[in-house]
């Protein structure tokens, strides 16, 4: 099998030190962006793999060769980007971690366009910084994505249910905190804030007339 590995995020090319190993594999090739993936015949592949990706592959790439992605929620409202901020900002401490196939669809609005199908998962902890939170994402996807290549051809699918809420993805003006939503945040709420907009995300701020304080990394305990 012949496949092609997209990803950019340090996270996710580890994994690709690892898969690269799996014995089904004739080639595996790694690009790191979109414009490294156009410059290959995908007629000479069998396989797209994305990790960690948030770029919309378009038609040209999703209707040659068959794609599959790690999507990091078990909720639909979630598909939308900006997954990790917006289950921990909800409060959410366990998700999923999945296997999703993708296809074209130009009325899309989710931030990848996928049909509604996954095949694999495992549950994913959202404790900690977000550097914590990758390095399980590292071992997650490992594991799905050699279980789906040892699975090969019998791939069985599930329908991922739809939901009407629509949680829309974060844009850098969501990581400023005013002072009256601080008033009515607890400590926990404010950990949760400022743990998942660590690098390389636009980190959680606060600002005055003075200036903008930018926290980076935090800690909490609970009495």
């Amino acid at each position: 099998m012949r496949v092609i590995f997209l990803a950019y995020r340090k996270w996710a090319i580890d994994v690709f030190k690892t898969i690269n190993k799996n014995p089904n594999l004739s080639e595996i090739v790694l690009c790191e962006n979109t414009k490294q993936l156009k410059k290959l015949d995908l007629k000479n592949f069998n396989l797209l793999l994305t990790c960690g990706t948030s770029d919309k592959l378009g038609k040209e790439i999703l209707e040659e060769i068959e794609t599959i992605g790690v999507h990091c929620a078990e909720l639909d409202r979630y598909s939308y980007g900006s997954p990790i901020q917006n289950q921990i900002i909800d409060g959410i401490k366990f998700t999923k971690h999945r296997i999703f196939k993708l296809s074209y669809n130009e009325n899309s609005i989710r931030s990848h366009a996928h049909d509604r199908l996954f095949s694999h998962e495992v549950e994913l902890d959202l404790s900690g910084n977000i550097d914590d939170i990758f390095s399980q994402m590292t071992s997650t996807s490992i594991i799905l994505f050699n279980k789906y290549l040892n699975d090969i051809p019998n791939i069985v699918w599930s329908e991922w249910p739809e939901e009407e809420i629509i949680t829309k993805k974060r844009v850098p003006s969501d990581s400023k905190l005013l002072k009256e939503q601080m008033l009515n945040m607890s400590t926990k709420e404010l950990y949760d804030f400022f743990r998942c907009l660590g690098d390389p995300y636009p980190n959680g701020y606060i600002e005055d007339e003075v200036g903008s304080l930018y926290i980076n990394k935090v800690s909490f305990k609970k009495k």
